[in-house]
């Protein structure tokens, strides 16, 4: 009895059969329909990528030359050459013949027939021509240069002028945006080979005309076509639109290389080749248009052709690419061979896809039977997954994971949850503990932070007035600590800050507390001191004393040693005063122990107190003038060399009710402090600008410039730019009659975004003016990048001007510097006319001080001012 056949050999007999089949199906279909068609498009591919390859090799041989050529324009109208200086125009383009392979002469000529030439010569020689008609007439002077570096000048007589020669009329003749003119195939004068000429117009500062040119000889050209490797016979060159020879094909055996290279610029059919002039034929019978790729026959065989038009300035040059179509034919043994072998890979490629079908199919019910049996174990642990393409299979397989699932789901229930429960109450825990860190202690000191702070003073003022004792606040600040931090990086800075926290905690009691307010800012609080307040005073510049000495030891920083200092402000307390009085008295004592010289301390006392008052008063008066618009401009003139008022300097004043007119320096450091700067310099922008709108419906007041005091709080404020355009939109100014005065500190901090505010002022018309020039530290780099119109000459070099050499040679130097960057100089502070002369002849363009005028109300200000005892300007 013959045995059963299994599914599995079953399915693998079959799928044998269907897959050898339609293998063979598929190669015929492939060999027909696909591959014959891809060869024949393979082989014209290639043969049209040899093709490009001369093109691209033009392209290496031209783009080259422009590059260069502009390169020498630029050379040429930035510093025009001087026959009486030929060293120079060597100089320049000699390292250009060494540079390019295909320029082999650099020539010019301007519009008064002056010329220039510089031709390369074998064995390292140059020669020079010069023309110069005007001097000269028919002469030409020729320097011969010899690789050893002797030179050799001679005259000849010829019947040359630069304007004649193709290169330069061509280059005239063209259109503006035609930057580089090629003229067509010609014979070069000096050396008689053929060639062409890339030129280019320049224009000459002094408005005349001028044409520089670099000759490539058609000889270098067939570089790009002799050495062509076109298939194993094939060739290609360059034609002229009237097929002249540009670029020689592959040179036939048995011809000398001279004769071959007379052929240059001769009709094709002088090179004596039959393909190219069949093919010229059926380009003709084309209407000359571009070939890409075609077939064509010539003596009974099949050649490929390709004719391409290559762009050069005004004229095309077209290549000819030529070879027997049997250079590009396919292998077909090799491919024959590729097939069969092919098809047994497919042979046996298509077995193994059936066995491992068949196997696909049987193996899914050998892993559920043996799956089940784990499961009757109850052993939950995941199954191997079941695939298979029979529904029926894949549906027992997912019942039977489903089964699982919920039977090991049902085994690890309670132990999940027990789990979950306990992690939930670690994370609670841990969750707490952050918080409070957070809201108490200062991350990066592990100091008590501004709130916990808070409380233990409230907690020490209660004490204090419990038990009739005092204490001591203590406000600490890191000299210089800015500085440090940018030289070393905020990560030694971070490391600074906690090395500090150590030192101030090993200074004070277990009782006393240590806080971080932020920054480099530290506070102490001193508890049970001494009731007098003399022993607690004593009591409390111990310890600061303390703290100062150990502050000012070096610190081991990232392998450095650094040194640093701190300023300790220091007010006693009995419980009576509020916590944010007592903050106050420590910030003004701190800032007094700066003022004083830093690395101190100073106690809060009466006279402290006093200017506390006084400063809170003034504040206040502030807000209110800003409410009631007490603030009004008086205006400085500022003249041109002739006393022509050109413009006034804004200077601002307060007209205050009770004290009268007050200076600026009286409120405006305030200001600054408070931020209250900011409404009143809109005030400034908004008066100034409806001034300038005033002064335009004036006769003679018009063209005045106003000069306004920009603070650098007031610059940086987000919403400047919209309150400048705000301020010019209602007021109706001209915004080119306006001009920000800003400070050299300005330019300390992020000068890129003041390089950006500054344009973009600048494009609504804004004009800006650099305020005590060279008092500050700016940066040359960073100045000539501002988009300033105007340098102002500190007073304080004017002043002494007359007496200190030191002071004049600033002032002639700001001004040298100015007038190299195209800025206008003003210098103020003006009080006498000796200074005024002294500065006229240092080349000083306007002026402004007490000599012209002081500042006065608008209606004041005159609109001549002529100084008595000056003399006439140079």
């Amino acid at each position: 009895m013959q045995a059963p056949v299994t599914l599995r050999q079953t399915i693998l007999s079959r799928m044998l059969l269907l897959a050898g089949g339609s293998a063979l199906v598929i190669t015929a279909g492939f060999l027909v329909l696909w591959m014959m068609p891809a060869l024949e498009h393979i082989a014209k591919a290639e043969f049209e990528r040899v093709a490009g390859r001369v093109q691209a090799r033009l392209d290496q041989t031209f783009t080259p030359v422009e590059q260069l050529l502009a390169a020498g324009a630029g050379w040429i109208a930035a510093d025009p050459p001087q026959l009486d200086d030929p060293a120079s125009f060597n100089r320049r383009f000699a390292p250009v013949l060494r540079a390019s392979a295909s320029i082999t002469s650099v020539v010019a000529g301007d519009t008064a027939g002056r010329g220039w030439m510089l031709l390369q010569q074998d064995g390292g020689r140059l020669l020079n021509r010069f023309t110069d008609p005007a001097r000269w007439g028919a002469r030409h002077l020729f320097i011969q240069h010899e690789a050893d570096g002797t030179q050799t000048v001679y005259w000849e007589t010829r019947d040359y002028d630069p304007r004649r020669r193709p290169w330069y009329t061509g280059a005239m003749a063209a259109s503006e945006d035609q930057a580089v003119h090629w003229t067509a195939p010609y014979t070069f004068l000096t050396t008689g080979d053929p060639g062409i000429t890339a030129s280019r117009p320049i224009r000459l500062p002094d408005g005349s005309g001028f044409v520089l040119g670099y000759d490539v000889m058609l000889r270098d050209l067939s570089a790009a076509t002799l050495n062509e490797q076109v298939g194993r016979r094939g060739f290609a060159l360059i034609l002229t639109e009237d097929e002249r020879v540009l670029g020689l094909p592959a040179m036939p055996a048995g011809i000398d290389s001279d004769d071959w290279f007379g052929s240059l610029l001769l009709p094709v059919s002088a090179l004596g080749m039959r393909p190219i002039n069949d093919a010229l034929a059926v380009w003709r019978q084309g209407g000359r248009q571009a070939v890409p790729v075609q077939r064509m026959s010539s003596g009974g065989q099949d050649w490929l052709l390709s004719q391409r038009p290559y762009a050069l300035g005004a004229y095309r040059l077209w290549v000819l690419t030529l070879a027997p179509a049997d250079d590009f034919a396919p292998p077909w043994v090799l491919i024959g061979v590729a097939l069969s072998g092919a098809l047994a890979l497919l042979m046996l490629i298509a077995g193994l896809i059936a066995h491992n079908q068949a196997r696909r199919i049987a193996r899914p019910l050998e892993t559920l039977a043996a799956a089940s049996q784990r499961i009757g174990a109850l052993d939950f642990s995941p199954l191997p997954p079941v695939i298979s393409p029979i529904a029926e299979i894949a549906q027992l397989a997912s019942a039977q994971e489903r089964m699982r699932q919920m039977l090991q789901r049902s085994q690890h229930s309670l132990r999940n949850q027990a789990a979950r429960l306990a992690a939930q109450v670690e994370e609670l825990r841990a969750a707490e503990a952050r918080i409070n860190a957070l809201a108490f202690y200062d991350p990066l000191t592990g100091l008590p932070n501004r709130r916990l702070l808070a409380d233990r003073l409230e907690r020490a003022l209660a004490g204090c007035r419990r038990h009739s004792q005092r204490g001591a606040l203590l406000l600490l600040d890191l000299d210089d600590f800015k500085t440090l931090n940018d030289t070393l990086g905020h990560e030694q800075g971070d490391a600074l800050l906690e090395e500090v926290a150590r030192r101030l905690q090993a200074c004070v009691r277990d009782a006393d507390t240590v806080a971080r307010l932020g920054g480099d800012e530290f506070v102490v609080v001193l508890e049970a001191l001494d009731s007098q307040a003399a022993a607690a005073c004593e009591q409390a510049e111990a310890v600061a004393g303390k703290i100062l000495a150990a502050l000012t030891q070096p610190y081991q920083l990232g392998g450095q040693t650094l040194t640093t200092s701190a300023s300790i402000g220091v007010t006693l307390f009995d419980g009576s005063a509020p916590r944010d009085e007592l903050f106050k008295q420590a910030d003004l004592a701190m800032y007094q122990a700066k003022a004083e010289g830093r690395n101190r301390l100073c106690f809060y006392g009466q006279a402290m107190r006093e200017r506390l008052t006084a400063r809170t008063r003034l504040e206040q008066e502030l807000r209110a003038a800003i409410d009631a618009r007490q603030f009004i401009l008086h205006y400085q003139p500022q003249v041109d060399a002739g006393g022509r008022i050109i413009g006034a300097e804004a200077l601002l004043r307060w007209q205050h009710p009770e004290r009268g007119m007050v200076p600026p320096g009286a409120f405006i450091p305030i200001a600054e402090e408070t931020g209250l700067i900011l409404p009143i310099g809109r005030q400034v922008i908004e008066l100034a600008c409806t001034q300038l709108a005033h002064w335009a419906d004036q006769p003679g007041c018009a063209d005045l410039t106003l000069s306004i005091n920009v603070s650098a709080r007031q610059f940086r404020h987000a919403g400047f730019m919209d309150e400048v355009r705000a301020a010019l939109r209602h007021s109706g100014a001209n915004a080119a009659r306006l001009r920000l005065e800003l400070t050299e500190s300005m330019l300390l901090d992020d000068i890129d975004a003041v390089i950006a505010r500054m344009t973009a002022l600048r494009e609504l018309g804004v004009s800006f003016s650099l305020d005590d020039f060279g008092t500050g530290y700016s940066s040359l780099a960073y100045l000539k990048r501002l988009p300033l119109a105007e340098l102002k000459i500190d007073q304080s070099f004017v002043r002494d001007v007359l007496v200190d050499p030191n002071d004049a040679a600033i002032a002639h130097t700001i001004i040298t510097l100015a007038h190299t960057m195209g800025l206008t100089v003003i210098a103020e502070g003006v009080e006498n006319a000796a200074q005024r002369d002294l500065l006229a002849e240092l080349g000083c363009d306007a002026y402004q001080g007490y000599l012209f005028g002081r500042p006065v109300p608008a209606e004041q200000l005159p609109l001549s001012v002529q100084p008595l005892g000056t003399r006439p300007i140079k």
